[in-house]
């Protein structure tokens, strides 16, 4: 009878382990499920998110020639943010385009302040956040001057692009807000323009450059290694490059 009471007491134990554990394993499949089923949720989301900002961008872009229509600089900033913030550049390469020429158009125009995209380094809310994110989209053309192909012909006007966004944001001579009575502001816009440049430079701009200077040799002249890029003798052959 001991041996029996015995018997029955390991069984009863190993059954209770056996139990613990299987209550153990069926909590960690559930907490391994909820897991999962977050991360496919999350990843869900963000893609519907992303999907629509795209929508968002591309509806922008389709509703107004970049070239033609003059829209607020405040307008183009915050469409800016929107595609740098799910920015990837094959999937993105022609929205970032016509981001480029869009802002480019909005230098463009006279005697039109709020259509500048430049302007809004003057204003006291957005002039951190307008300096970040043209660094970063300058960066952008960066990357994309790196993978383009002059011999090809839309990588060539895509290259005239770019070129000409990195001459435009590192070099005040062209800013119309800088005209007459904005003659003020230019000792603060040149020094926007070196801290510009001071990014673009830790970034590996130079190496860049020597890949424009290798395709385009009276593209650009170098000034000494810590000082800014002086584009004025490349000028005239992207305004040439423009007018073709």
């Amino acid at each position: 009878m001991f041996t029996l009471s015995q018997t029955s007491r390991a069984w009863f134990i190993d059954r209770a382990r056996q139990a613990r554990e299987e209550r153990l394993v069926q909590k960690e499949r559930e907490r391994a499920a909820v897991v999962i089923q977050a991360h496919v949720r999350s990843f869900l989301c963000r893609s519907r998110l992303q999907r629509d900002i795209r929508r968002e961008i591309d509806d922008f872009f389709k509703a107004h020639d970049p070239e033609s229509t003059k829209r607020s600089a405040l307008c183009i900033f915050k469409i800016a943010r929107k595609l740098l913030f799910l920015f990837r550049i094959k999937e993105d390469n022609e929205r970032f385009e016509k981001l480029c020429r869009s802002i480019l158009s909005s230098m463009d125009a006279e005697n039109e302040p709020k259509v500048w995209y430049v302007s809004l380094a003057c204003s006291k809310d957005l002039t951190l956040l307008w300096i970040k994110q043209i660094k970063n989209i300058l960066w952008y053309c960066c990357d994309f001057l790196k993978q383009l192909k002059p011999e090809i012909l839309q990588d060539s006007r895509l290259i005239t692009l770019y070129l000409t966004m990195l001459v435009t944001f590192t070099d005040t001579s062209t800013w119309k807000i800088l005209r007459g009575k904005g003659e003020s502001l230019r000792p603060a816009m040149n020094h926007v323009c070196a801290n510009i440049m001071g990014h673009l430079n830790q970034h590996g701009f130079y190496s860049v450059l020597q890949c424009c200077d290798g395709l385009f040799p009276d593209l650009v002249s170098y000034a000494s290694h810590n000082n800014p890029v002086r584009w004025s003798v490349g000028r005239s052959w992207y305004d040439w490059q423009l007018s073709h």
